[in-house]
């Protein structure tokens, strides 16, 4: 996350004990906080972000309980132990290191506590964890403005318009989206996420960092999406004539009434949702409305019908990968170059000059905000804190992850570990953690497997390796990429249930890391087709070619198959101008 508000511990301590004063006042038990805000968004702004202001912590997901009479409880996965130990005030703040999902292990603390009244933020709860807390306490429901007058939480706005897509930067128009989603003239769907929103319309507005997509839900019909975004927001002339869209603006708290209004010319007899992709604030709305029994969930969502690329995306995708790749392979470049010549670079640097290089190659934005680890900070898996004085050593390694939007506002993510000069002989150590991470890549990239299974079974595939040599990483293998930089719909983990499908876009990210020394972490963009050879199987079409660091490659750890793959994947690169050979 981008911050631009940099709390002090001191200020985050006051914050805590406002809110333990008031929940002694309301005699609550405990108080959960999210990371969202009320798209319930992955990537919220720090100013936005009301778990930061009680902990201070800024990667981009965790879930907090506030105690009245011990440390704020802060549950984090994998992917930010390292990170959390580092930003929070330790004697106010508990790091709760979870290897569960972090929702989860909050749920169980409360149970273990036996704790009875618990409160919410009921904008930014999602309807289905508000929903699970139900079903064992009672639930105090504390509406945003209640809890701004005890916290100066300085929100975030945008002046950005937004705009329309042309037809060659996007999939179909909005009326033939509608025609496979909405059966017939009773049907409607509400989202709130904002990608689905962004996907429906046809519309991007780069309202939030890091996300293309612009600030507003929708009410989806046969006929039309009406569009509800806050008073304020900046629509452009193309974007309103469209004739399948209609833009409401409105106002705080009157979204009830604007529902109201919209129900008394459609007459909608049901209406989906998805309870995940929703606040319970919206949800309350909807059963004001439509009336519970009309309300449908509806798993996935939109998801459902985004996260399966249609041609035409797919092809505007490849094209954003292209330059994407010259992006990074510029970056890495810069840095050899830089170090090689003996001239001072630091992290932040580095950190910059990617910015830089997507802007080169026509980015708008970026996809998230640039991990540029050096030395023992590649370990930090989402390392957030690129520094001016951590200056580049020859020997040093170097992770990069980073990613761009251009012209049809879909995201790209790609992740090369380096040497700053690979005249310099590596750490064996680091070799072998790089090879091993590789060969799970080389693996994943190549594995074919039936269509519907779950990404479970091809996280194994990856893992393997690493396991043989004692090795492992806490995070998922693959996330799915489409105008977020994570789309629900697909995913690679220990854990995943979701089938894999024909059309998902999905990242193959094996890492390794050792806390204090280094990590590796290699991460590719494949597209899921049809294997030809096998009916009913599927396999991975990459979209990335960036090449490897040599120097870091122990041949001797690879197979005759891992080792043709990486000579022809080489070829390609170096065919493409992307090769460090």
């Amino acid at each position: 996350m981008q911050n631009n508000l940099n709390l002090t511990h001191i200020q985050i301590k006051k914050y805590i004990d406002a809110l333990k004063d008031f929940m002694r006042q309301e005699k609550l038990e405990g108080f959960y906080i999210s990371s969202f805000d009320k798209y319930i968004s992955e990537y919220n702004p720090l100013e936005d972000c009301h778990r930061y202001y009680f902990t201070g912590f800024t990667g981009s997901m965790a879930e907090v309980l506030v105690l009245p009479e011990a440390k704020v409880k802060l549950y984090v996965d994998g992917r930010y132990w390292e990170q959390a130990d580092n930003e929070v005030d330790l004697n106010e703040v508990e790091v709760v290191k979870c290897e569960t999902h972090p929702a989860q292990e909050l749920v169980d603390t409360l149970s273990r506590l036996k704790l009875k009244n618990i409160a919410v933020e009921s904008e930014r709860t999602p309807l289905s964890f508000a929903q699970k807390l139900e079903a064992q306490w009672n639930i105090s429901y504390i509406p945003t403005t209640k809890l701004q007058s005890l916290i100066p939480f300085k929100g975030y706005s945008s002046q950005k318009p937004v705009e329309f897509l042309a037809p060659e930067f996007r999939g179909p128009d909005t009326q033939e989206k509608l025609n496979r989603i909405i059966s017939d003239d009773s049907e409607g769907f509400f989202t709130a996420a904002l990608d689905s929103v962004a996907w429906i319309t046809n519309c991007r507005g780069y309202h939030l960092p890091n996300q293309s997509s612009f600030m507003g839900r929708a009410l989806l019909t046969k006929n039309k999406v009406y569009v509800l975004v806050d008073e304020g927001i900046n629509v452009s002339q193309e974007a309103q004539a469209q004739s399948g869209l209609a833009f409401i603006w409105i106002k705080e708290g009157q979204l009830l009434k604007v529902l109201q209004e919209i129900q008394a010319k459609e007459k909608l007899t049901f209406v989906k949702y998805d309870k995940t992709q929703i606040n319970s604030a919206d949800f309350n709305d909807l059963k004001k409305t439509f009336g519970e029994s009309s309300l449908i969930n509806h798993t996935g969502g939109l998801t459902t019908y985004h996260c399966i690329k249609e041609a035409s995306e797919v092809a505007e995708i490849e094209r954003s990968f292209e330059k994407a790749n010259k992006a990074i392979y510029n970056t890495i470049n810069y840095v050899k170059e830089m170090v090689g010549e003996g001239k001072k670079i630091t992290e932040l640097d580095i950190y910059h000059q990617t910015s830089k290089e997507y802007k080169k190659m026509g980015a708008k934005s970026q996809s998230f905000n640039t991990i540029a680890g050096v030395g023992s900070n590649s370990s930090i898996i989402h390392f957030s804190s690129p520094s001016d004085e951590r200056v580049v050593k020859n020997s040093d390694f170097i992770l990069l992850d980073s990613g761009g939007y251009f012209d049809g506002g879909f995201a790209t993510d790609t992740t090369r570990t380096f040497l700053a000069d690979d005249s310099i002989a590596a750490d064996k150590k680091f070799i072998k953690m790089y090879t091993l991470v590789l060969k799970g890549l080389i693996t994943l990239q190549n594995s074919t497997f039936p269509e519907g299974v779950p990404g479970s079974v091809i996280d194994g595939f990856t893992r393997y390796a690493l396991y043989q040599e004692g090795f492992d990483y806490k995070h998922g293998t693959g996330h799915g990429v489409g105008i977020h930089v994570h789309e629900p719909g697909v995913r690679i983990s220990t854990v995943s249930q979701v089938p894999m499908k024909e059309g998902q876009l999905v990242s193959l990210e094996p890492g390794c890391y050792e806390p204090g020394y280094g990590g590796v972490r290699l991460e590719n963009i494949a597209l899921v087709i049809k294997n030809e050879e096998k009916p009913g199987f599927l396999k991975f079409k990459n979209l990335v070619w960036i090449g490897f660091e040599e120097e870091l490659i122990d041949e001797s750890l690879l197979n005759y198959q891992e080792r043709q793959w990486l000579e022809q994947y080489e070829a390609e690169c170096e065919k493409r101008g992307n090769s460090f050979r």
